[in-house]
């Protein structure tokens, strides 16, 4: 008797990239390239992938910058909390650590970062492609803030304190701006840029000048008042 002959298996379908390849893929695409690829079509061929399958990952090629950006935030945060120390560290330091930390993260991508940022024309602003990097900074930073209140280390100042984070933000926008620019040998003039932001802005934040001067002007309407 003869055997059933048994039906070929279904080939496998190709494995799908993940995510965090298809952003390594398109920052490559930059960098050889010099720019953005000319279609979500072809970009989705160079990864052998169908256009509707990409958008299961990403619907633009500014989703994907964003997430580019993203991963940089994120890799600089667990990069130093994970370092013992960390905990120790006061609220100061542990800001001054998050920004040499990003640093070091963005100079190992700083031929794309420079590509991105050559489209910045307001550097106070924050670009699209920030979105999602400031959302997570904020996060941060906003722990960072109420670390600070319970220690003294920042002044608890009706209304003003609640802006604190997003003054950190600023401080951010600043110093990407200052090192992309940057032509000093090692980013020297960089390091030097983010000790005296953050020295200012934790003499802002701290008691002292502030504080003297809200009493001043309170002082002054007081008087006013009673004039």
């Amino acid at each position: 008797m003869e055997k059933e002959a048994k039906a070929p298996k279904a080939k496998a379908g190709a494995k799908k990239p993940q995510s965090s390849e298809i952003r390594a893929k398109y920052k490559e695409h930059v960098l050889e390239n010099g720019s953005a690829p000319s279609s979500f079509f072809l970009f989705a061929k160079s990864l052998k992938l169908k256009e509707e399958d990409l958008y299961e990952f990403y619907n633009s090629f500014e989703s994907i910058e964003k997430g580019i950006w993203h991963d940089f935030v994120t890799a600089t945060i667990q990069a130093i909390e994970s370092e013992k120390v960390y905990e120790e560290y006061s609220v100061r330091e542990k800001l001054l650590a998050f920004y040499y930390t990003l640093i070091e993260e963005l100079k190992r991508n700083r031929s794309y970062i420079l590509w991105q940022m050559q489209a910045v024309k307001h550097p106070t602003t924050t670009p699209y492609f920030l979105k999602a990097f400031k959302s997570e900074f904020l996060s941060w930073a906003n722990n960072l803030v109420i670390e600070g209140k319970d220690t003294d280390e920042i002044a608890n100042r009706p209304f003003i304190s609640d802006r604190y984070g997003e003054a950190m933000w600023v401080q951010t926008l600043f110093i990407l701006n200052f090192w992309h620019k940057d032509e000093s040998k090692g980013f020297e003039k960089t390091d030097a840029a983010i000790e005296k932001a953050v020295n200012l802005a934790f003499d802002l934040m701290g008691r002292g000048a502030v504080d003297s001067l809200l009493d001043l002007a309170k002082f002054i309407y007081q008087s006013k008042k009673e004039a």
